[in-house]
């Protein structure tokens, strides 16, 4: 008689048929199953030394884009990041990473990068974005995370984080390729229907003002005081089981447009309460976040945030342009000077999101059009503060001179690790340095020299 898996045995996949996630008797090697108390299932050879480090002397002393950097008591590999994208791939509509993630961040986790971000990840079910995204309120879920996370690491490169977030105002809608064939190309968003899966009517938001005023988008709930003071629990609750699952960094979803930066900016935030109106007010939303985070995370694990650097509003929407009343880079530096005290230990910087009139912000075509803005928070030289790049920084060159120049500390990349997963040993080969590769894979390029 075979012996049982017992103690603490977990599904971490087909969820939709195992909703109760403790005690299933399932026979050790079953592919369904991991134990918490027993020997984890194989994994094949797990990297002895680490990946897409250096393996000579760097052509300079000088910071570079391959230089090692330590945060807390995580040090990383070189400066590249790969930034959180999400997949919208969440089979049953239930939050639930599949083996879809284990392949995507698998794949990225192997090829050198210091960090990978798993996708923004919502604290609670109505802060998806679409009824397909990730989510991290439940054990199911906490399980499946796990398992990513286990797997990724077992490339020993890449750190592994998560990126935590709520959608606000701009929840419950189509994936962005949605009839995307149909549609020559074209995004197809747009407010899912409650009979799809949608949650139109528990959409929330600061203030109840729609992301579109043209009638297809509804009109969002105004939090309450105590919705919002759950809201704050959620996100540490969702940051404790991060750390549970292996998690080794946090990153809090202040960009975008979405529920944070709703709070954050006076464009989308029009309370007259103790988080509306003044800056101080409407900063307190992501300070009491990011303290609630601190407190139940490892002293020990870094803490980034991610902002838009602007609405860009005013200014003929010049990125350095100022919009006292709604968002600007001036609030974000001081933001920057408040949150650190509490513990953010990186700022991510990226751009607009916030309000559908502006197209400008999240992607360009123009490389590293991020870097006005980073660099302006660089020059406030905030003690303890880490500042990232990210926005078309895929040409090597202009990503290893923005941290020699010191515009950034770090540089993320996302969309372009889709077209080229390689892409760190791409930059390492047009800047000279030669770095480790997998194991599996070293040997490959090394034998004909």
């Amino acid at each position: 008689m075979s012996s049982p898996c017992y103690k603490r045995i977990l599904c971490v996949s087909r969820f939709s048929k195992f909703r109760s996630t403790v005690k299933h008797n399932y026979k050790m090697g079953d592919a369904r199953c991991i134990s918490k108390s027993l020997a984890p299932l194989p994994l094949g050879h797990v990297q002895e030394k680490t990946v897409g480090v250096p393996l000579s002397e760097l052509p300079s002393t000088a910071e570079s884009l391959f230089s090692p950097m330590t945060i807390r008591g995580l040090t990383f590999n070189n400066r590249i990041l790969v930034s959180p994208m999400c997949m919208y791939s969440c089979k049953d509509q239930d939050g639930v990473f599949t083996d879809f993630h284990l392949a995507h961040i698998g794949t990225l986790s192997l090829r050198g990068p210091a960090l990978v971000f798993i996708e923004a990840t919502s604290v609670l079910p109505n802060g998806r974005l679409s009824p397909q995204d990730t989510g991290l309120w439940s054990d199911e879920q906490e399980v499946a995370l796990g398992r990513l996370v286990r797997l990724a690491k077992a490339s020993n490169g890449a750190k592994i984080g998560i990126q935590l977030a709520h959608g606000g105002r701009k929840a419950s809608t189509y994936p962005p390729f949605h009839h995307f064939e149909e549609n020559s190309g074209r995004l197809g968003r747009g407010i899912v229907p409650n009979e799809e899966g949608g949650w139109g009517a528990d959409i929330v938001a600061p203030s109840a003002i729609p992301w579109k005023n043209d009638g297809k988008y509804p009109t969002p709930n105004e939090l309450t005081k105590d919705q919002i003071k759950e809201m704050v629990a959620a996100w540490a609750s969702s940051a404790e089981r991060a750390v549970r699952a292996g998690i080794e960094v946090i990153e809090i979803h202040a960009a975008h447009g979405y529920l944070i930066h709703e709070f954050l900016s006076g464009n989308t935030n029009h309370r007259s309460d103790e988080y509306g109106g003044s800056f101080e007010n409407r900063i307190r939303f992501l300070l009491e976040i990011v303290s609630a985070i601190r407190s139940v995370i490892p002293e020990e694990m870094p803490l980034f945030c991610r902002l838009s650097g602007t609405d860009y509003v005013g200014g003929g929407g010049a990125p350095l342009a100022k919009d006292e009343t709604g968002w600007d880079i001036y609030q974000v530096t001081e933001l920057c000077r408040r949150f650190v005290q509490l513990g953010v230990d990186v700022v991510d910087i990226s751009s607009g999101g916030n309000l559908s009139i502006v197209t400008k912000g999240i992607m360009a075509p123009d490389f590293g059009f991020h870097l006005p803005l980073t660099e302006f928070i660089k020059k406030a030289n905030i003690p303890g503060l880490t500042v990232a790049a990210v926005g078309s920084l895929q040409n090597p060159k202009l990503a290893d001179e923005a941290v020699r120049t010191g515009s950034a500390d770090l540089v993320g990349i996302g969309r372009h690790f889709l077209k080229d997963p390689n892409w760190v040993y791409t930059a390492a080969e047009e800047l000279g340095v030669n770095i480790r590769w997998p194991a599996q894979y070293s040997w490959m390029w090394a034998w004909r020299k």
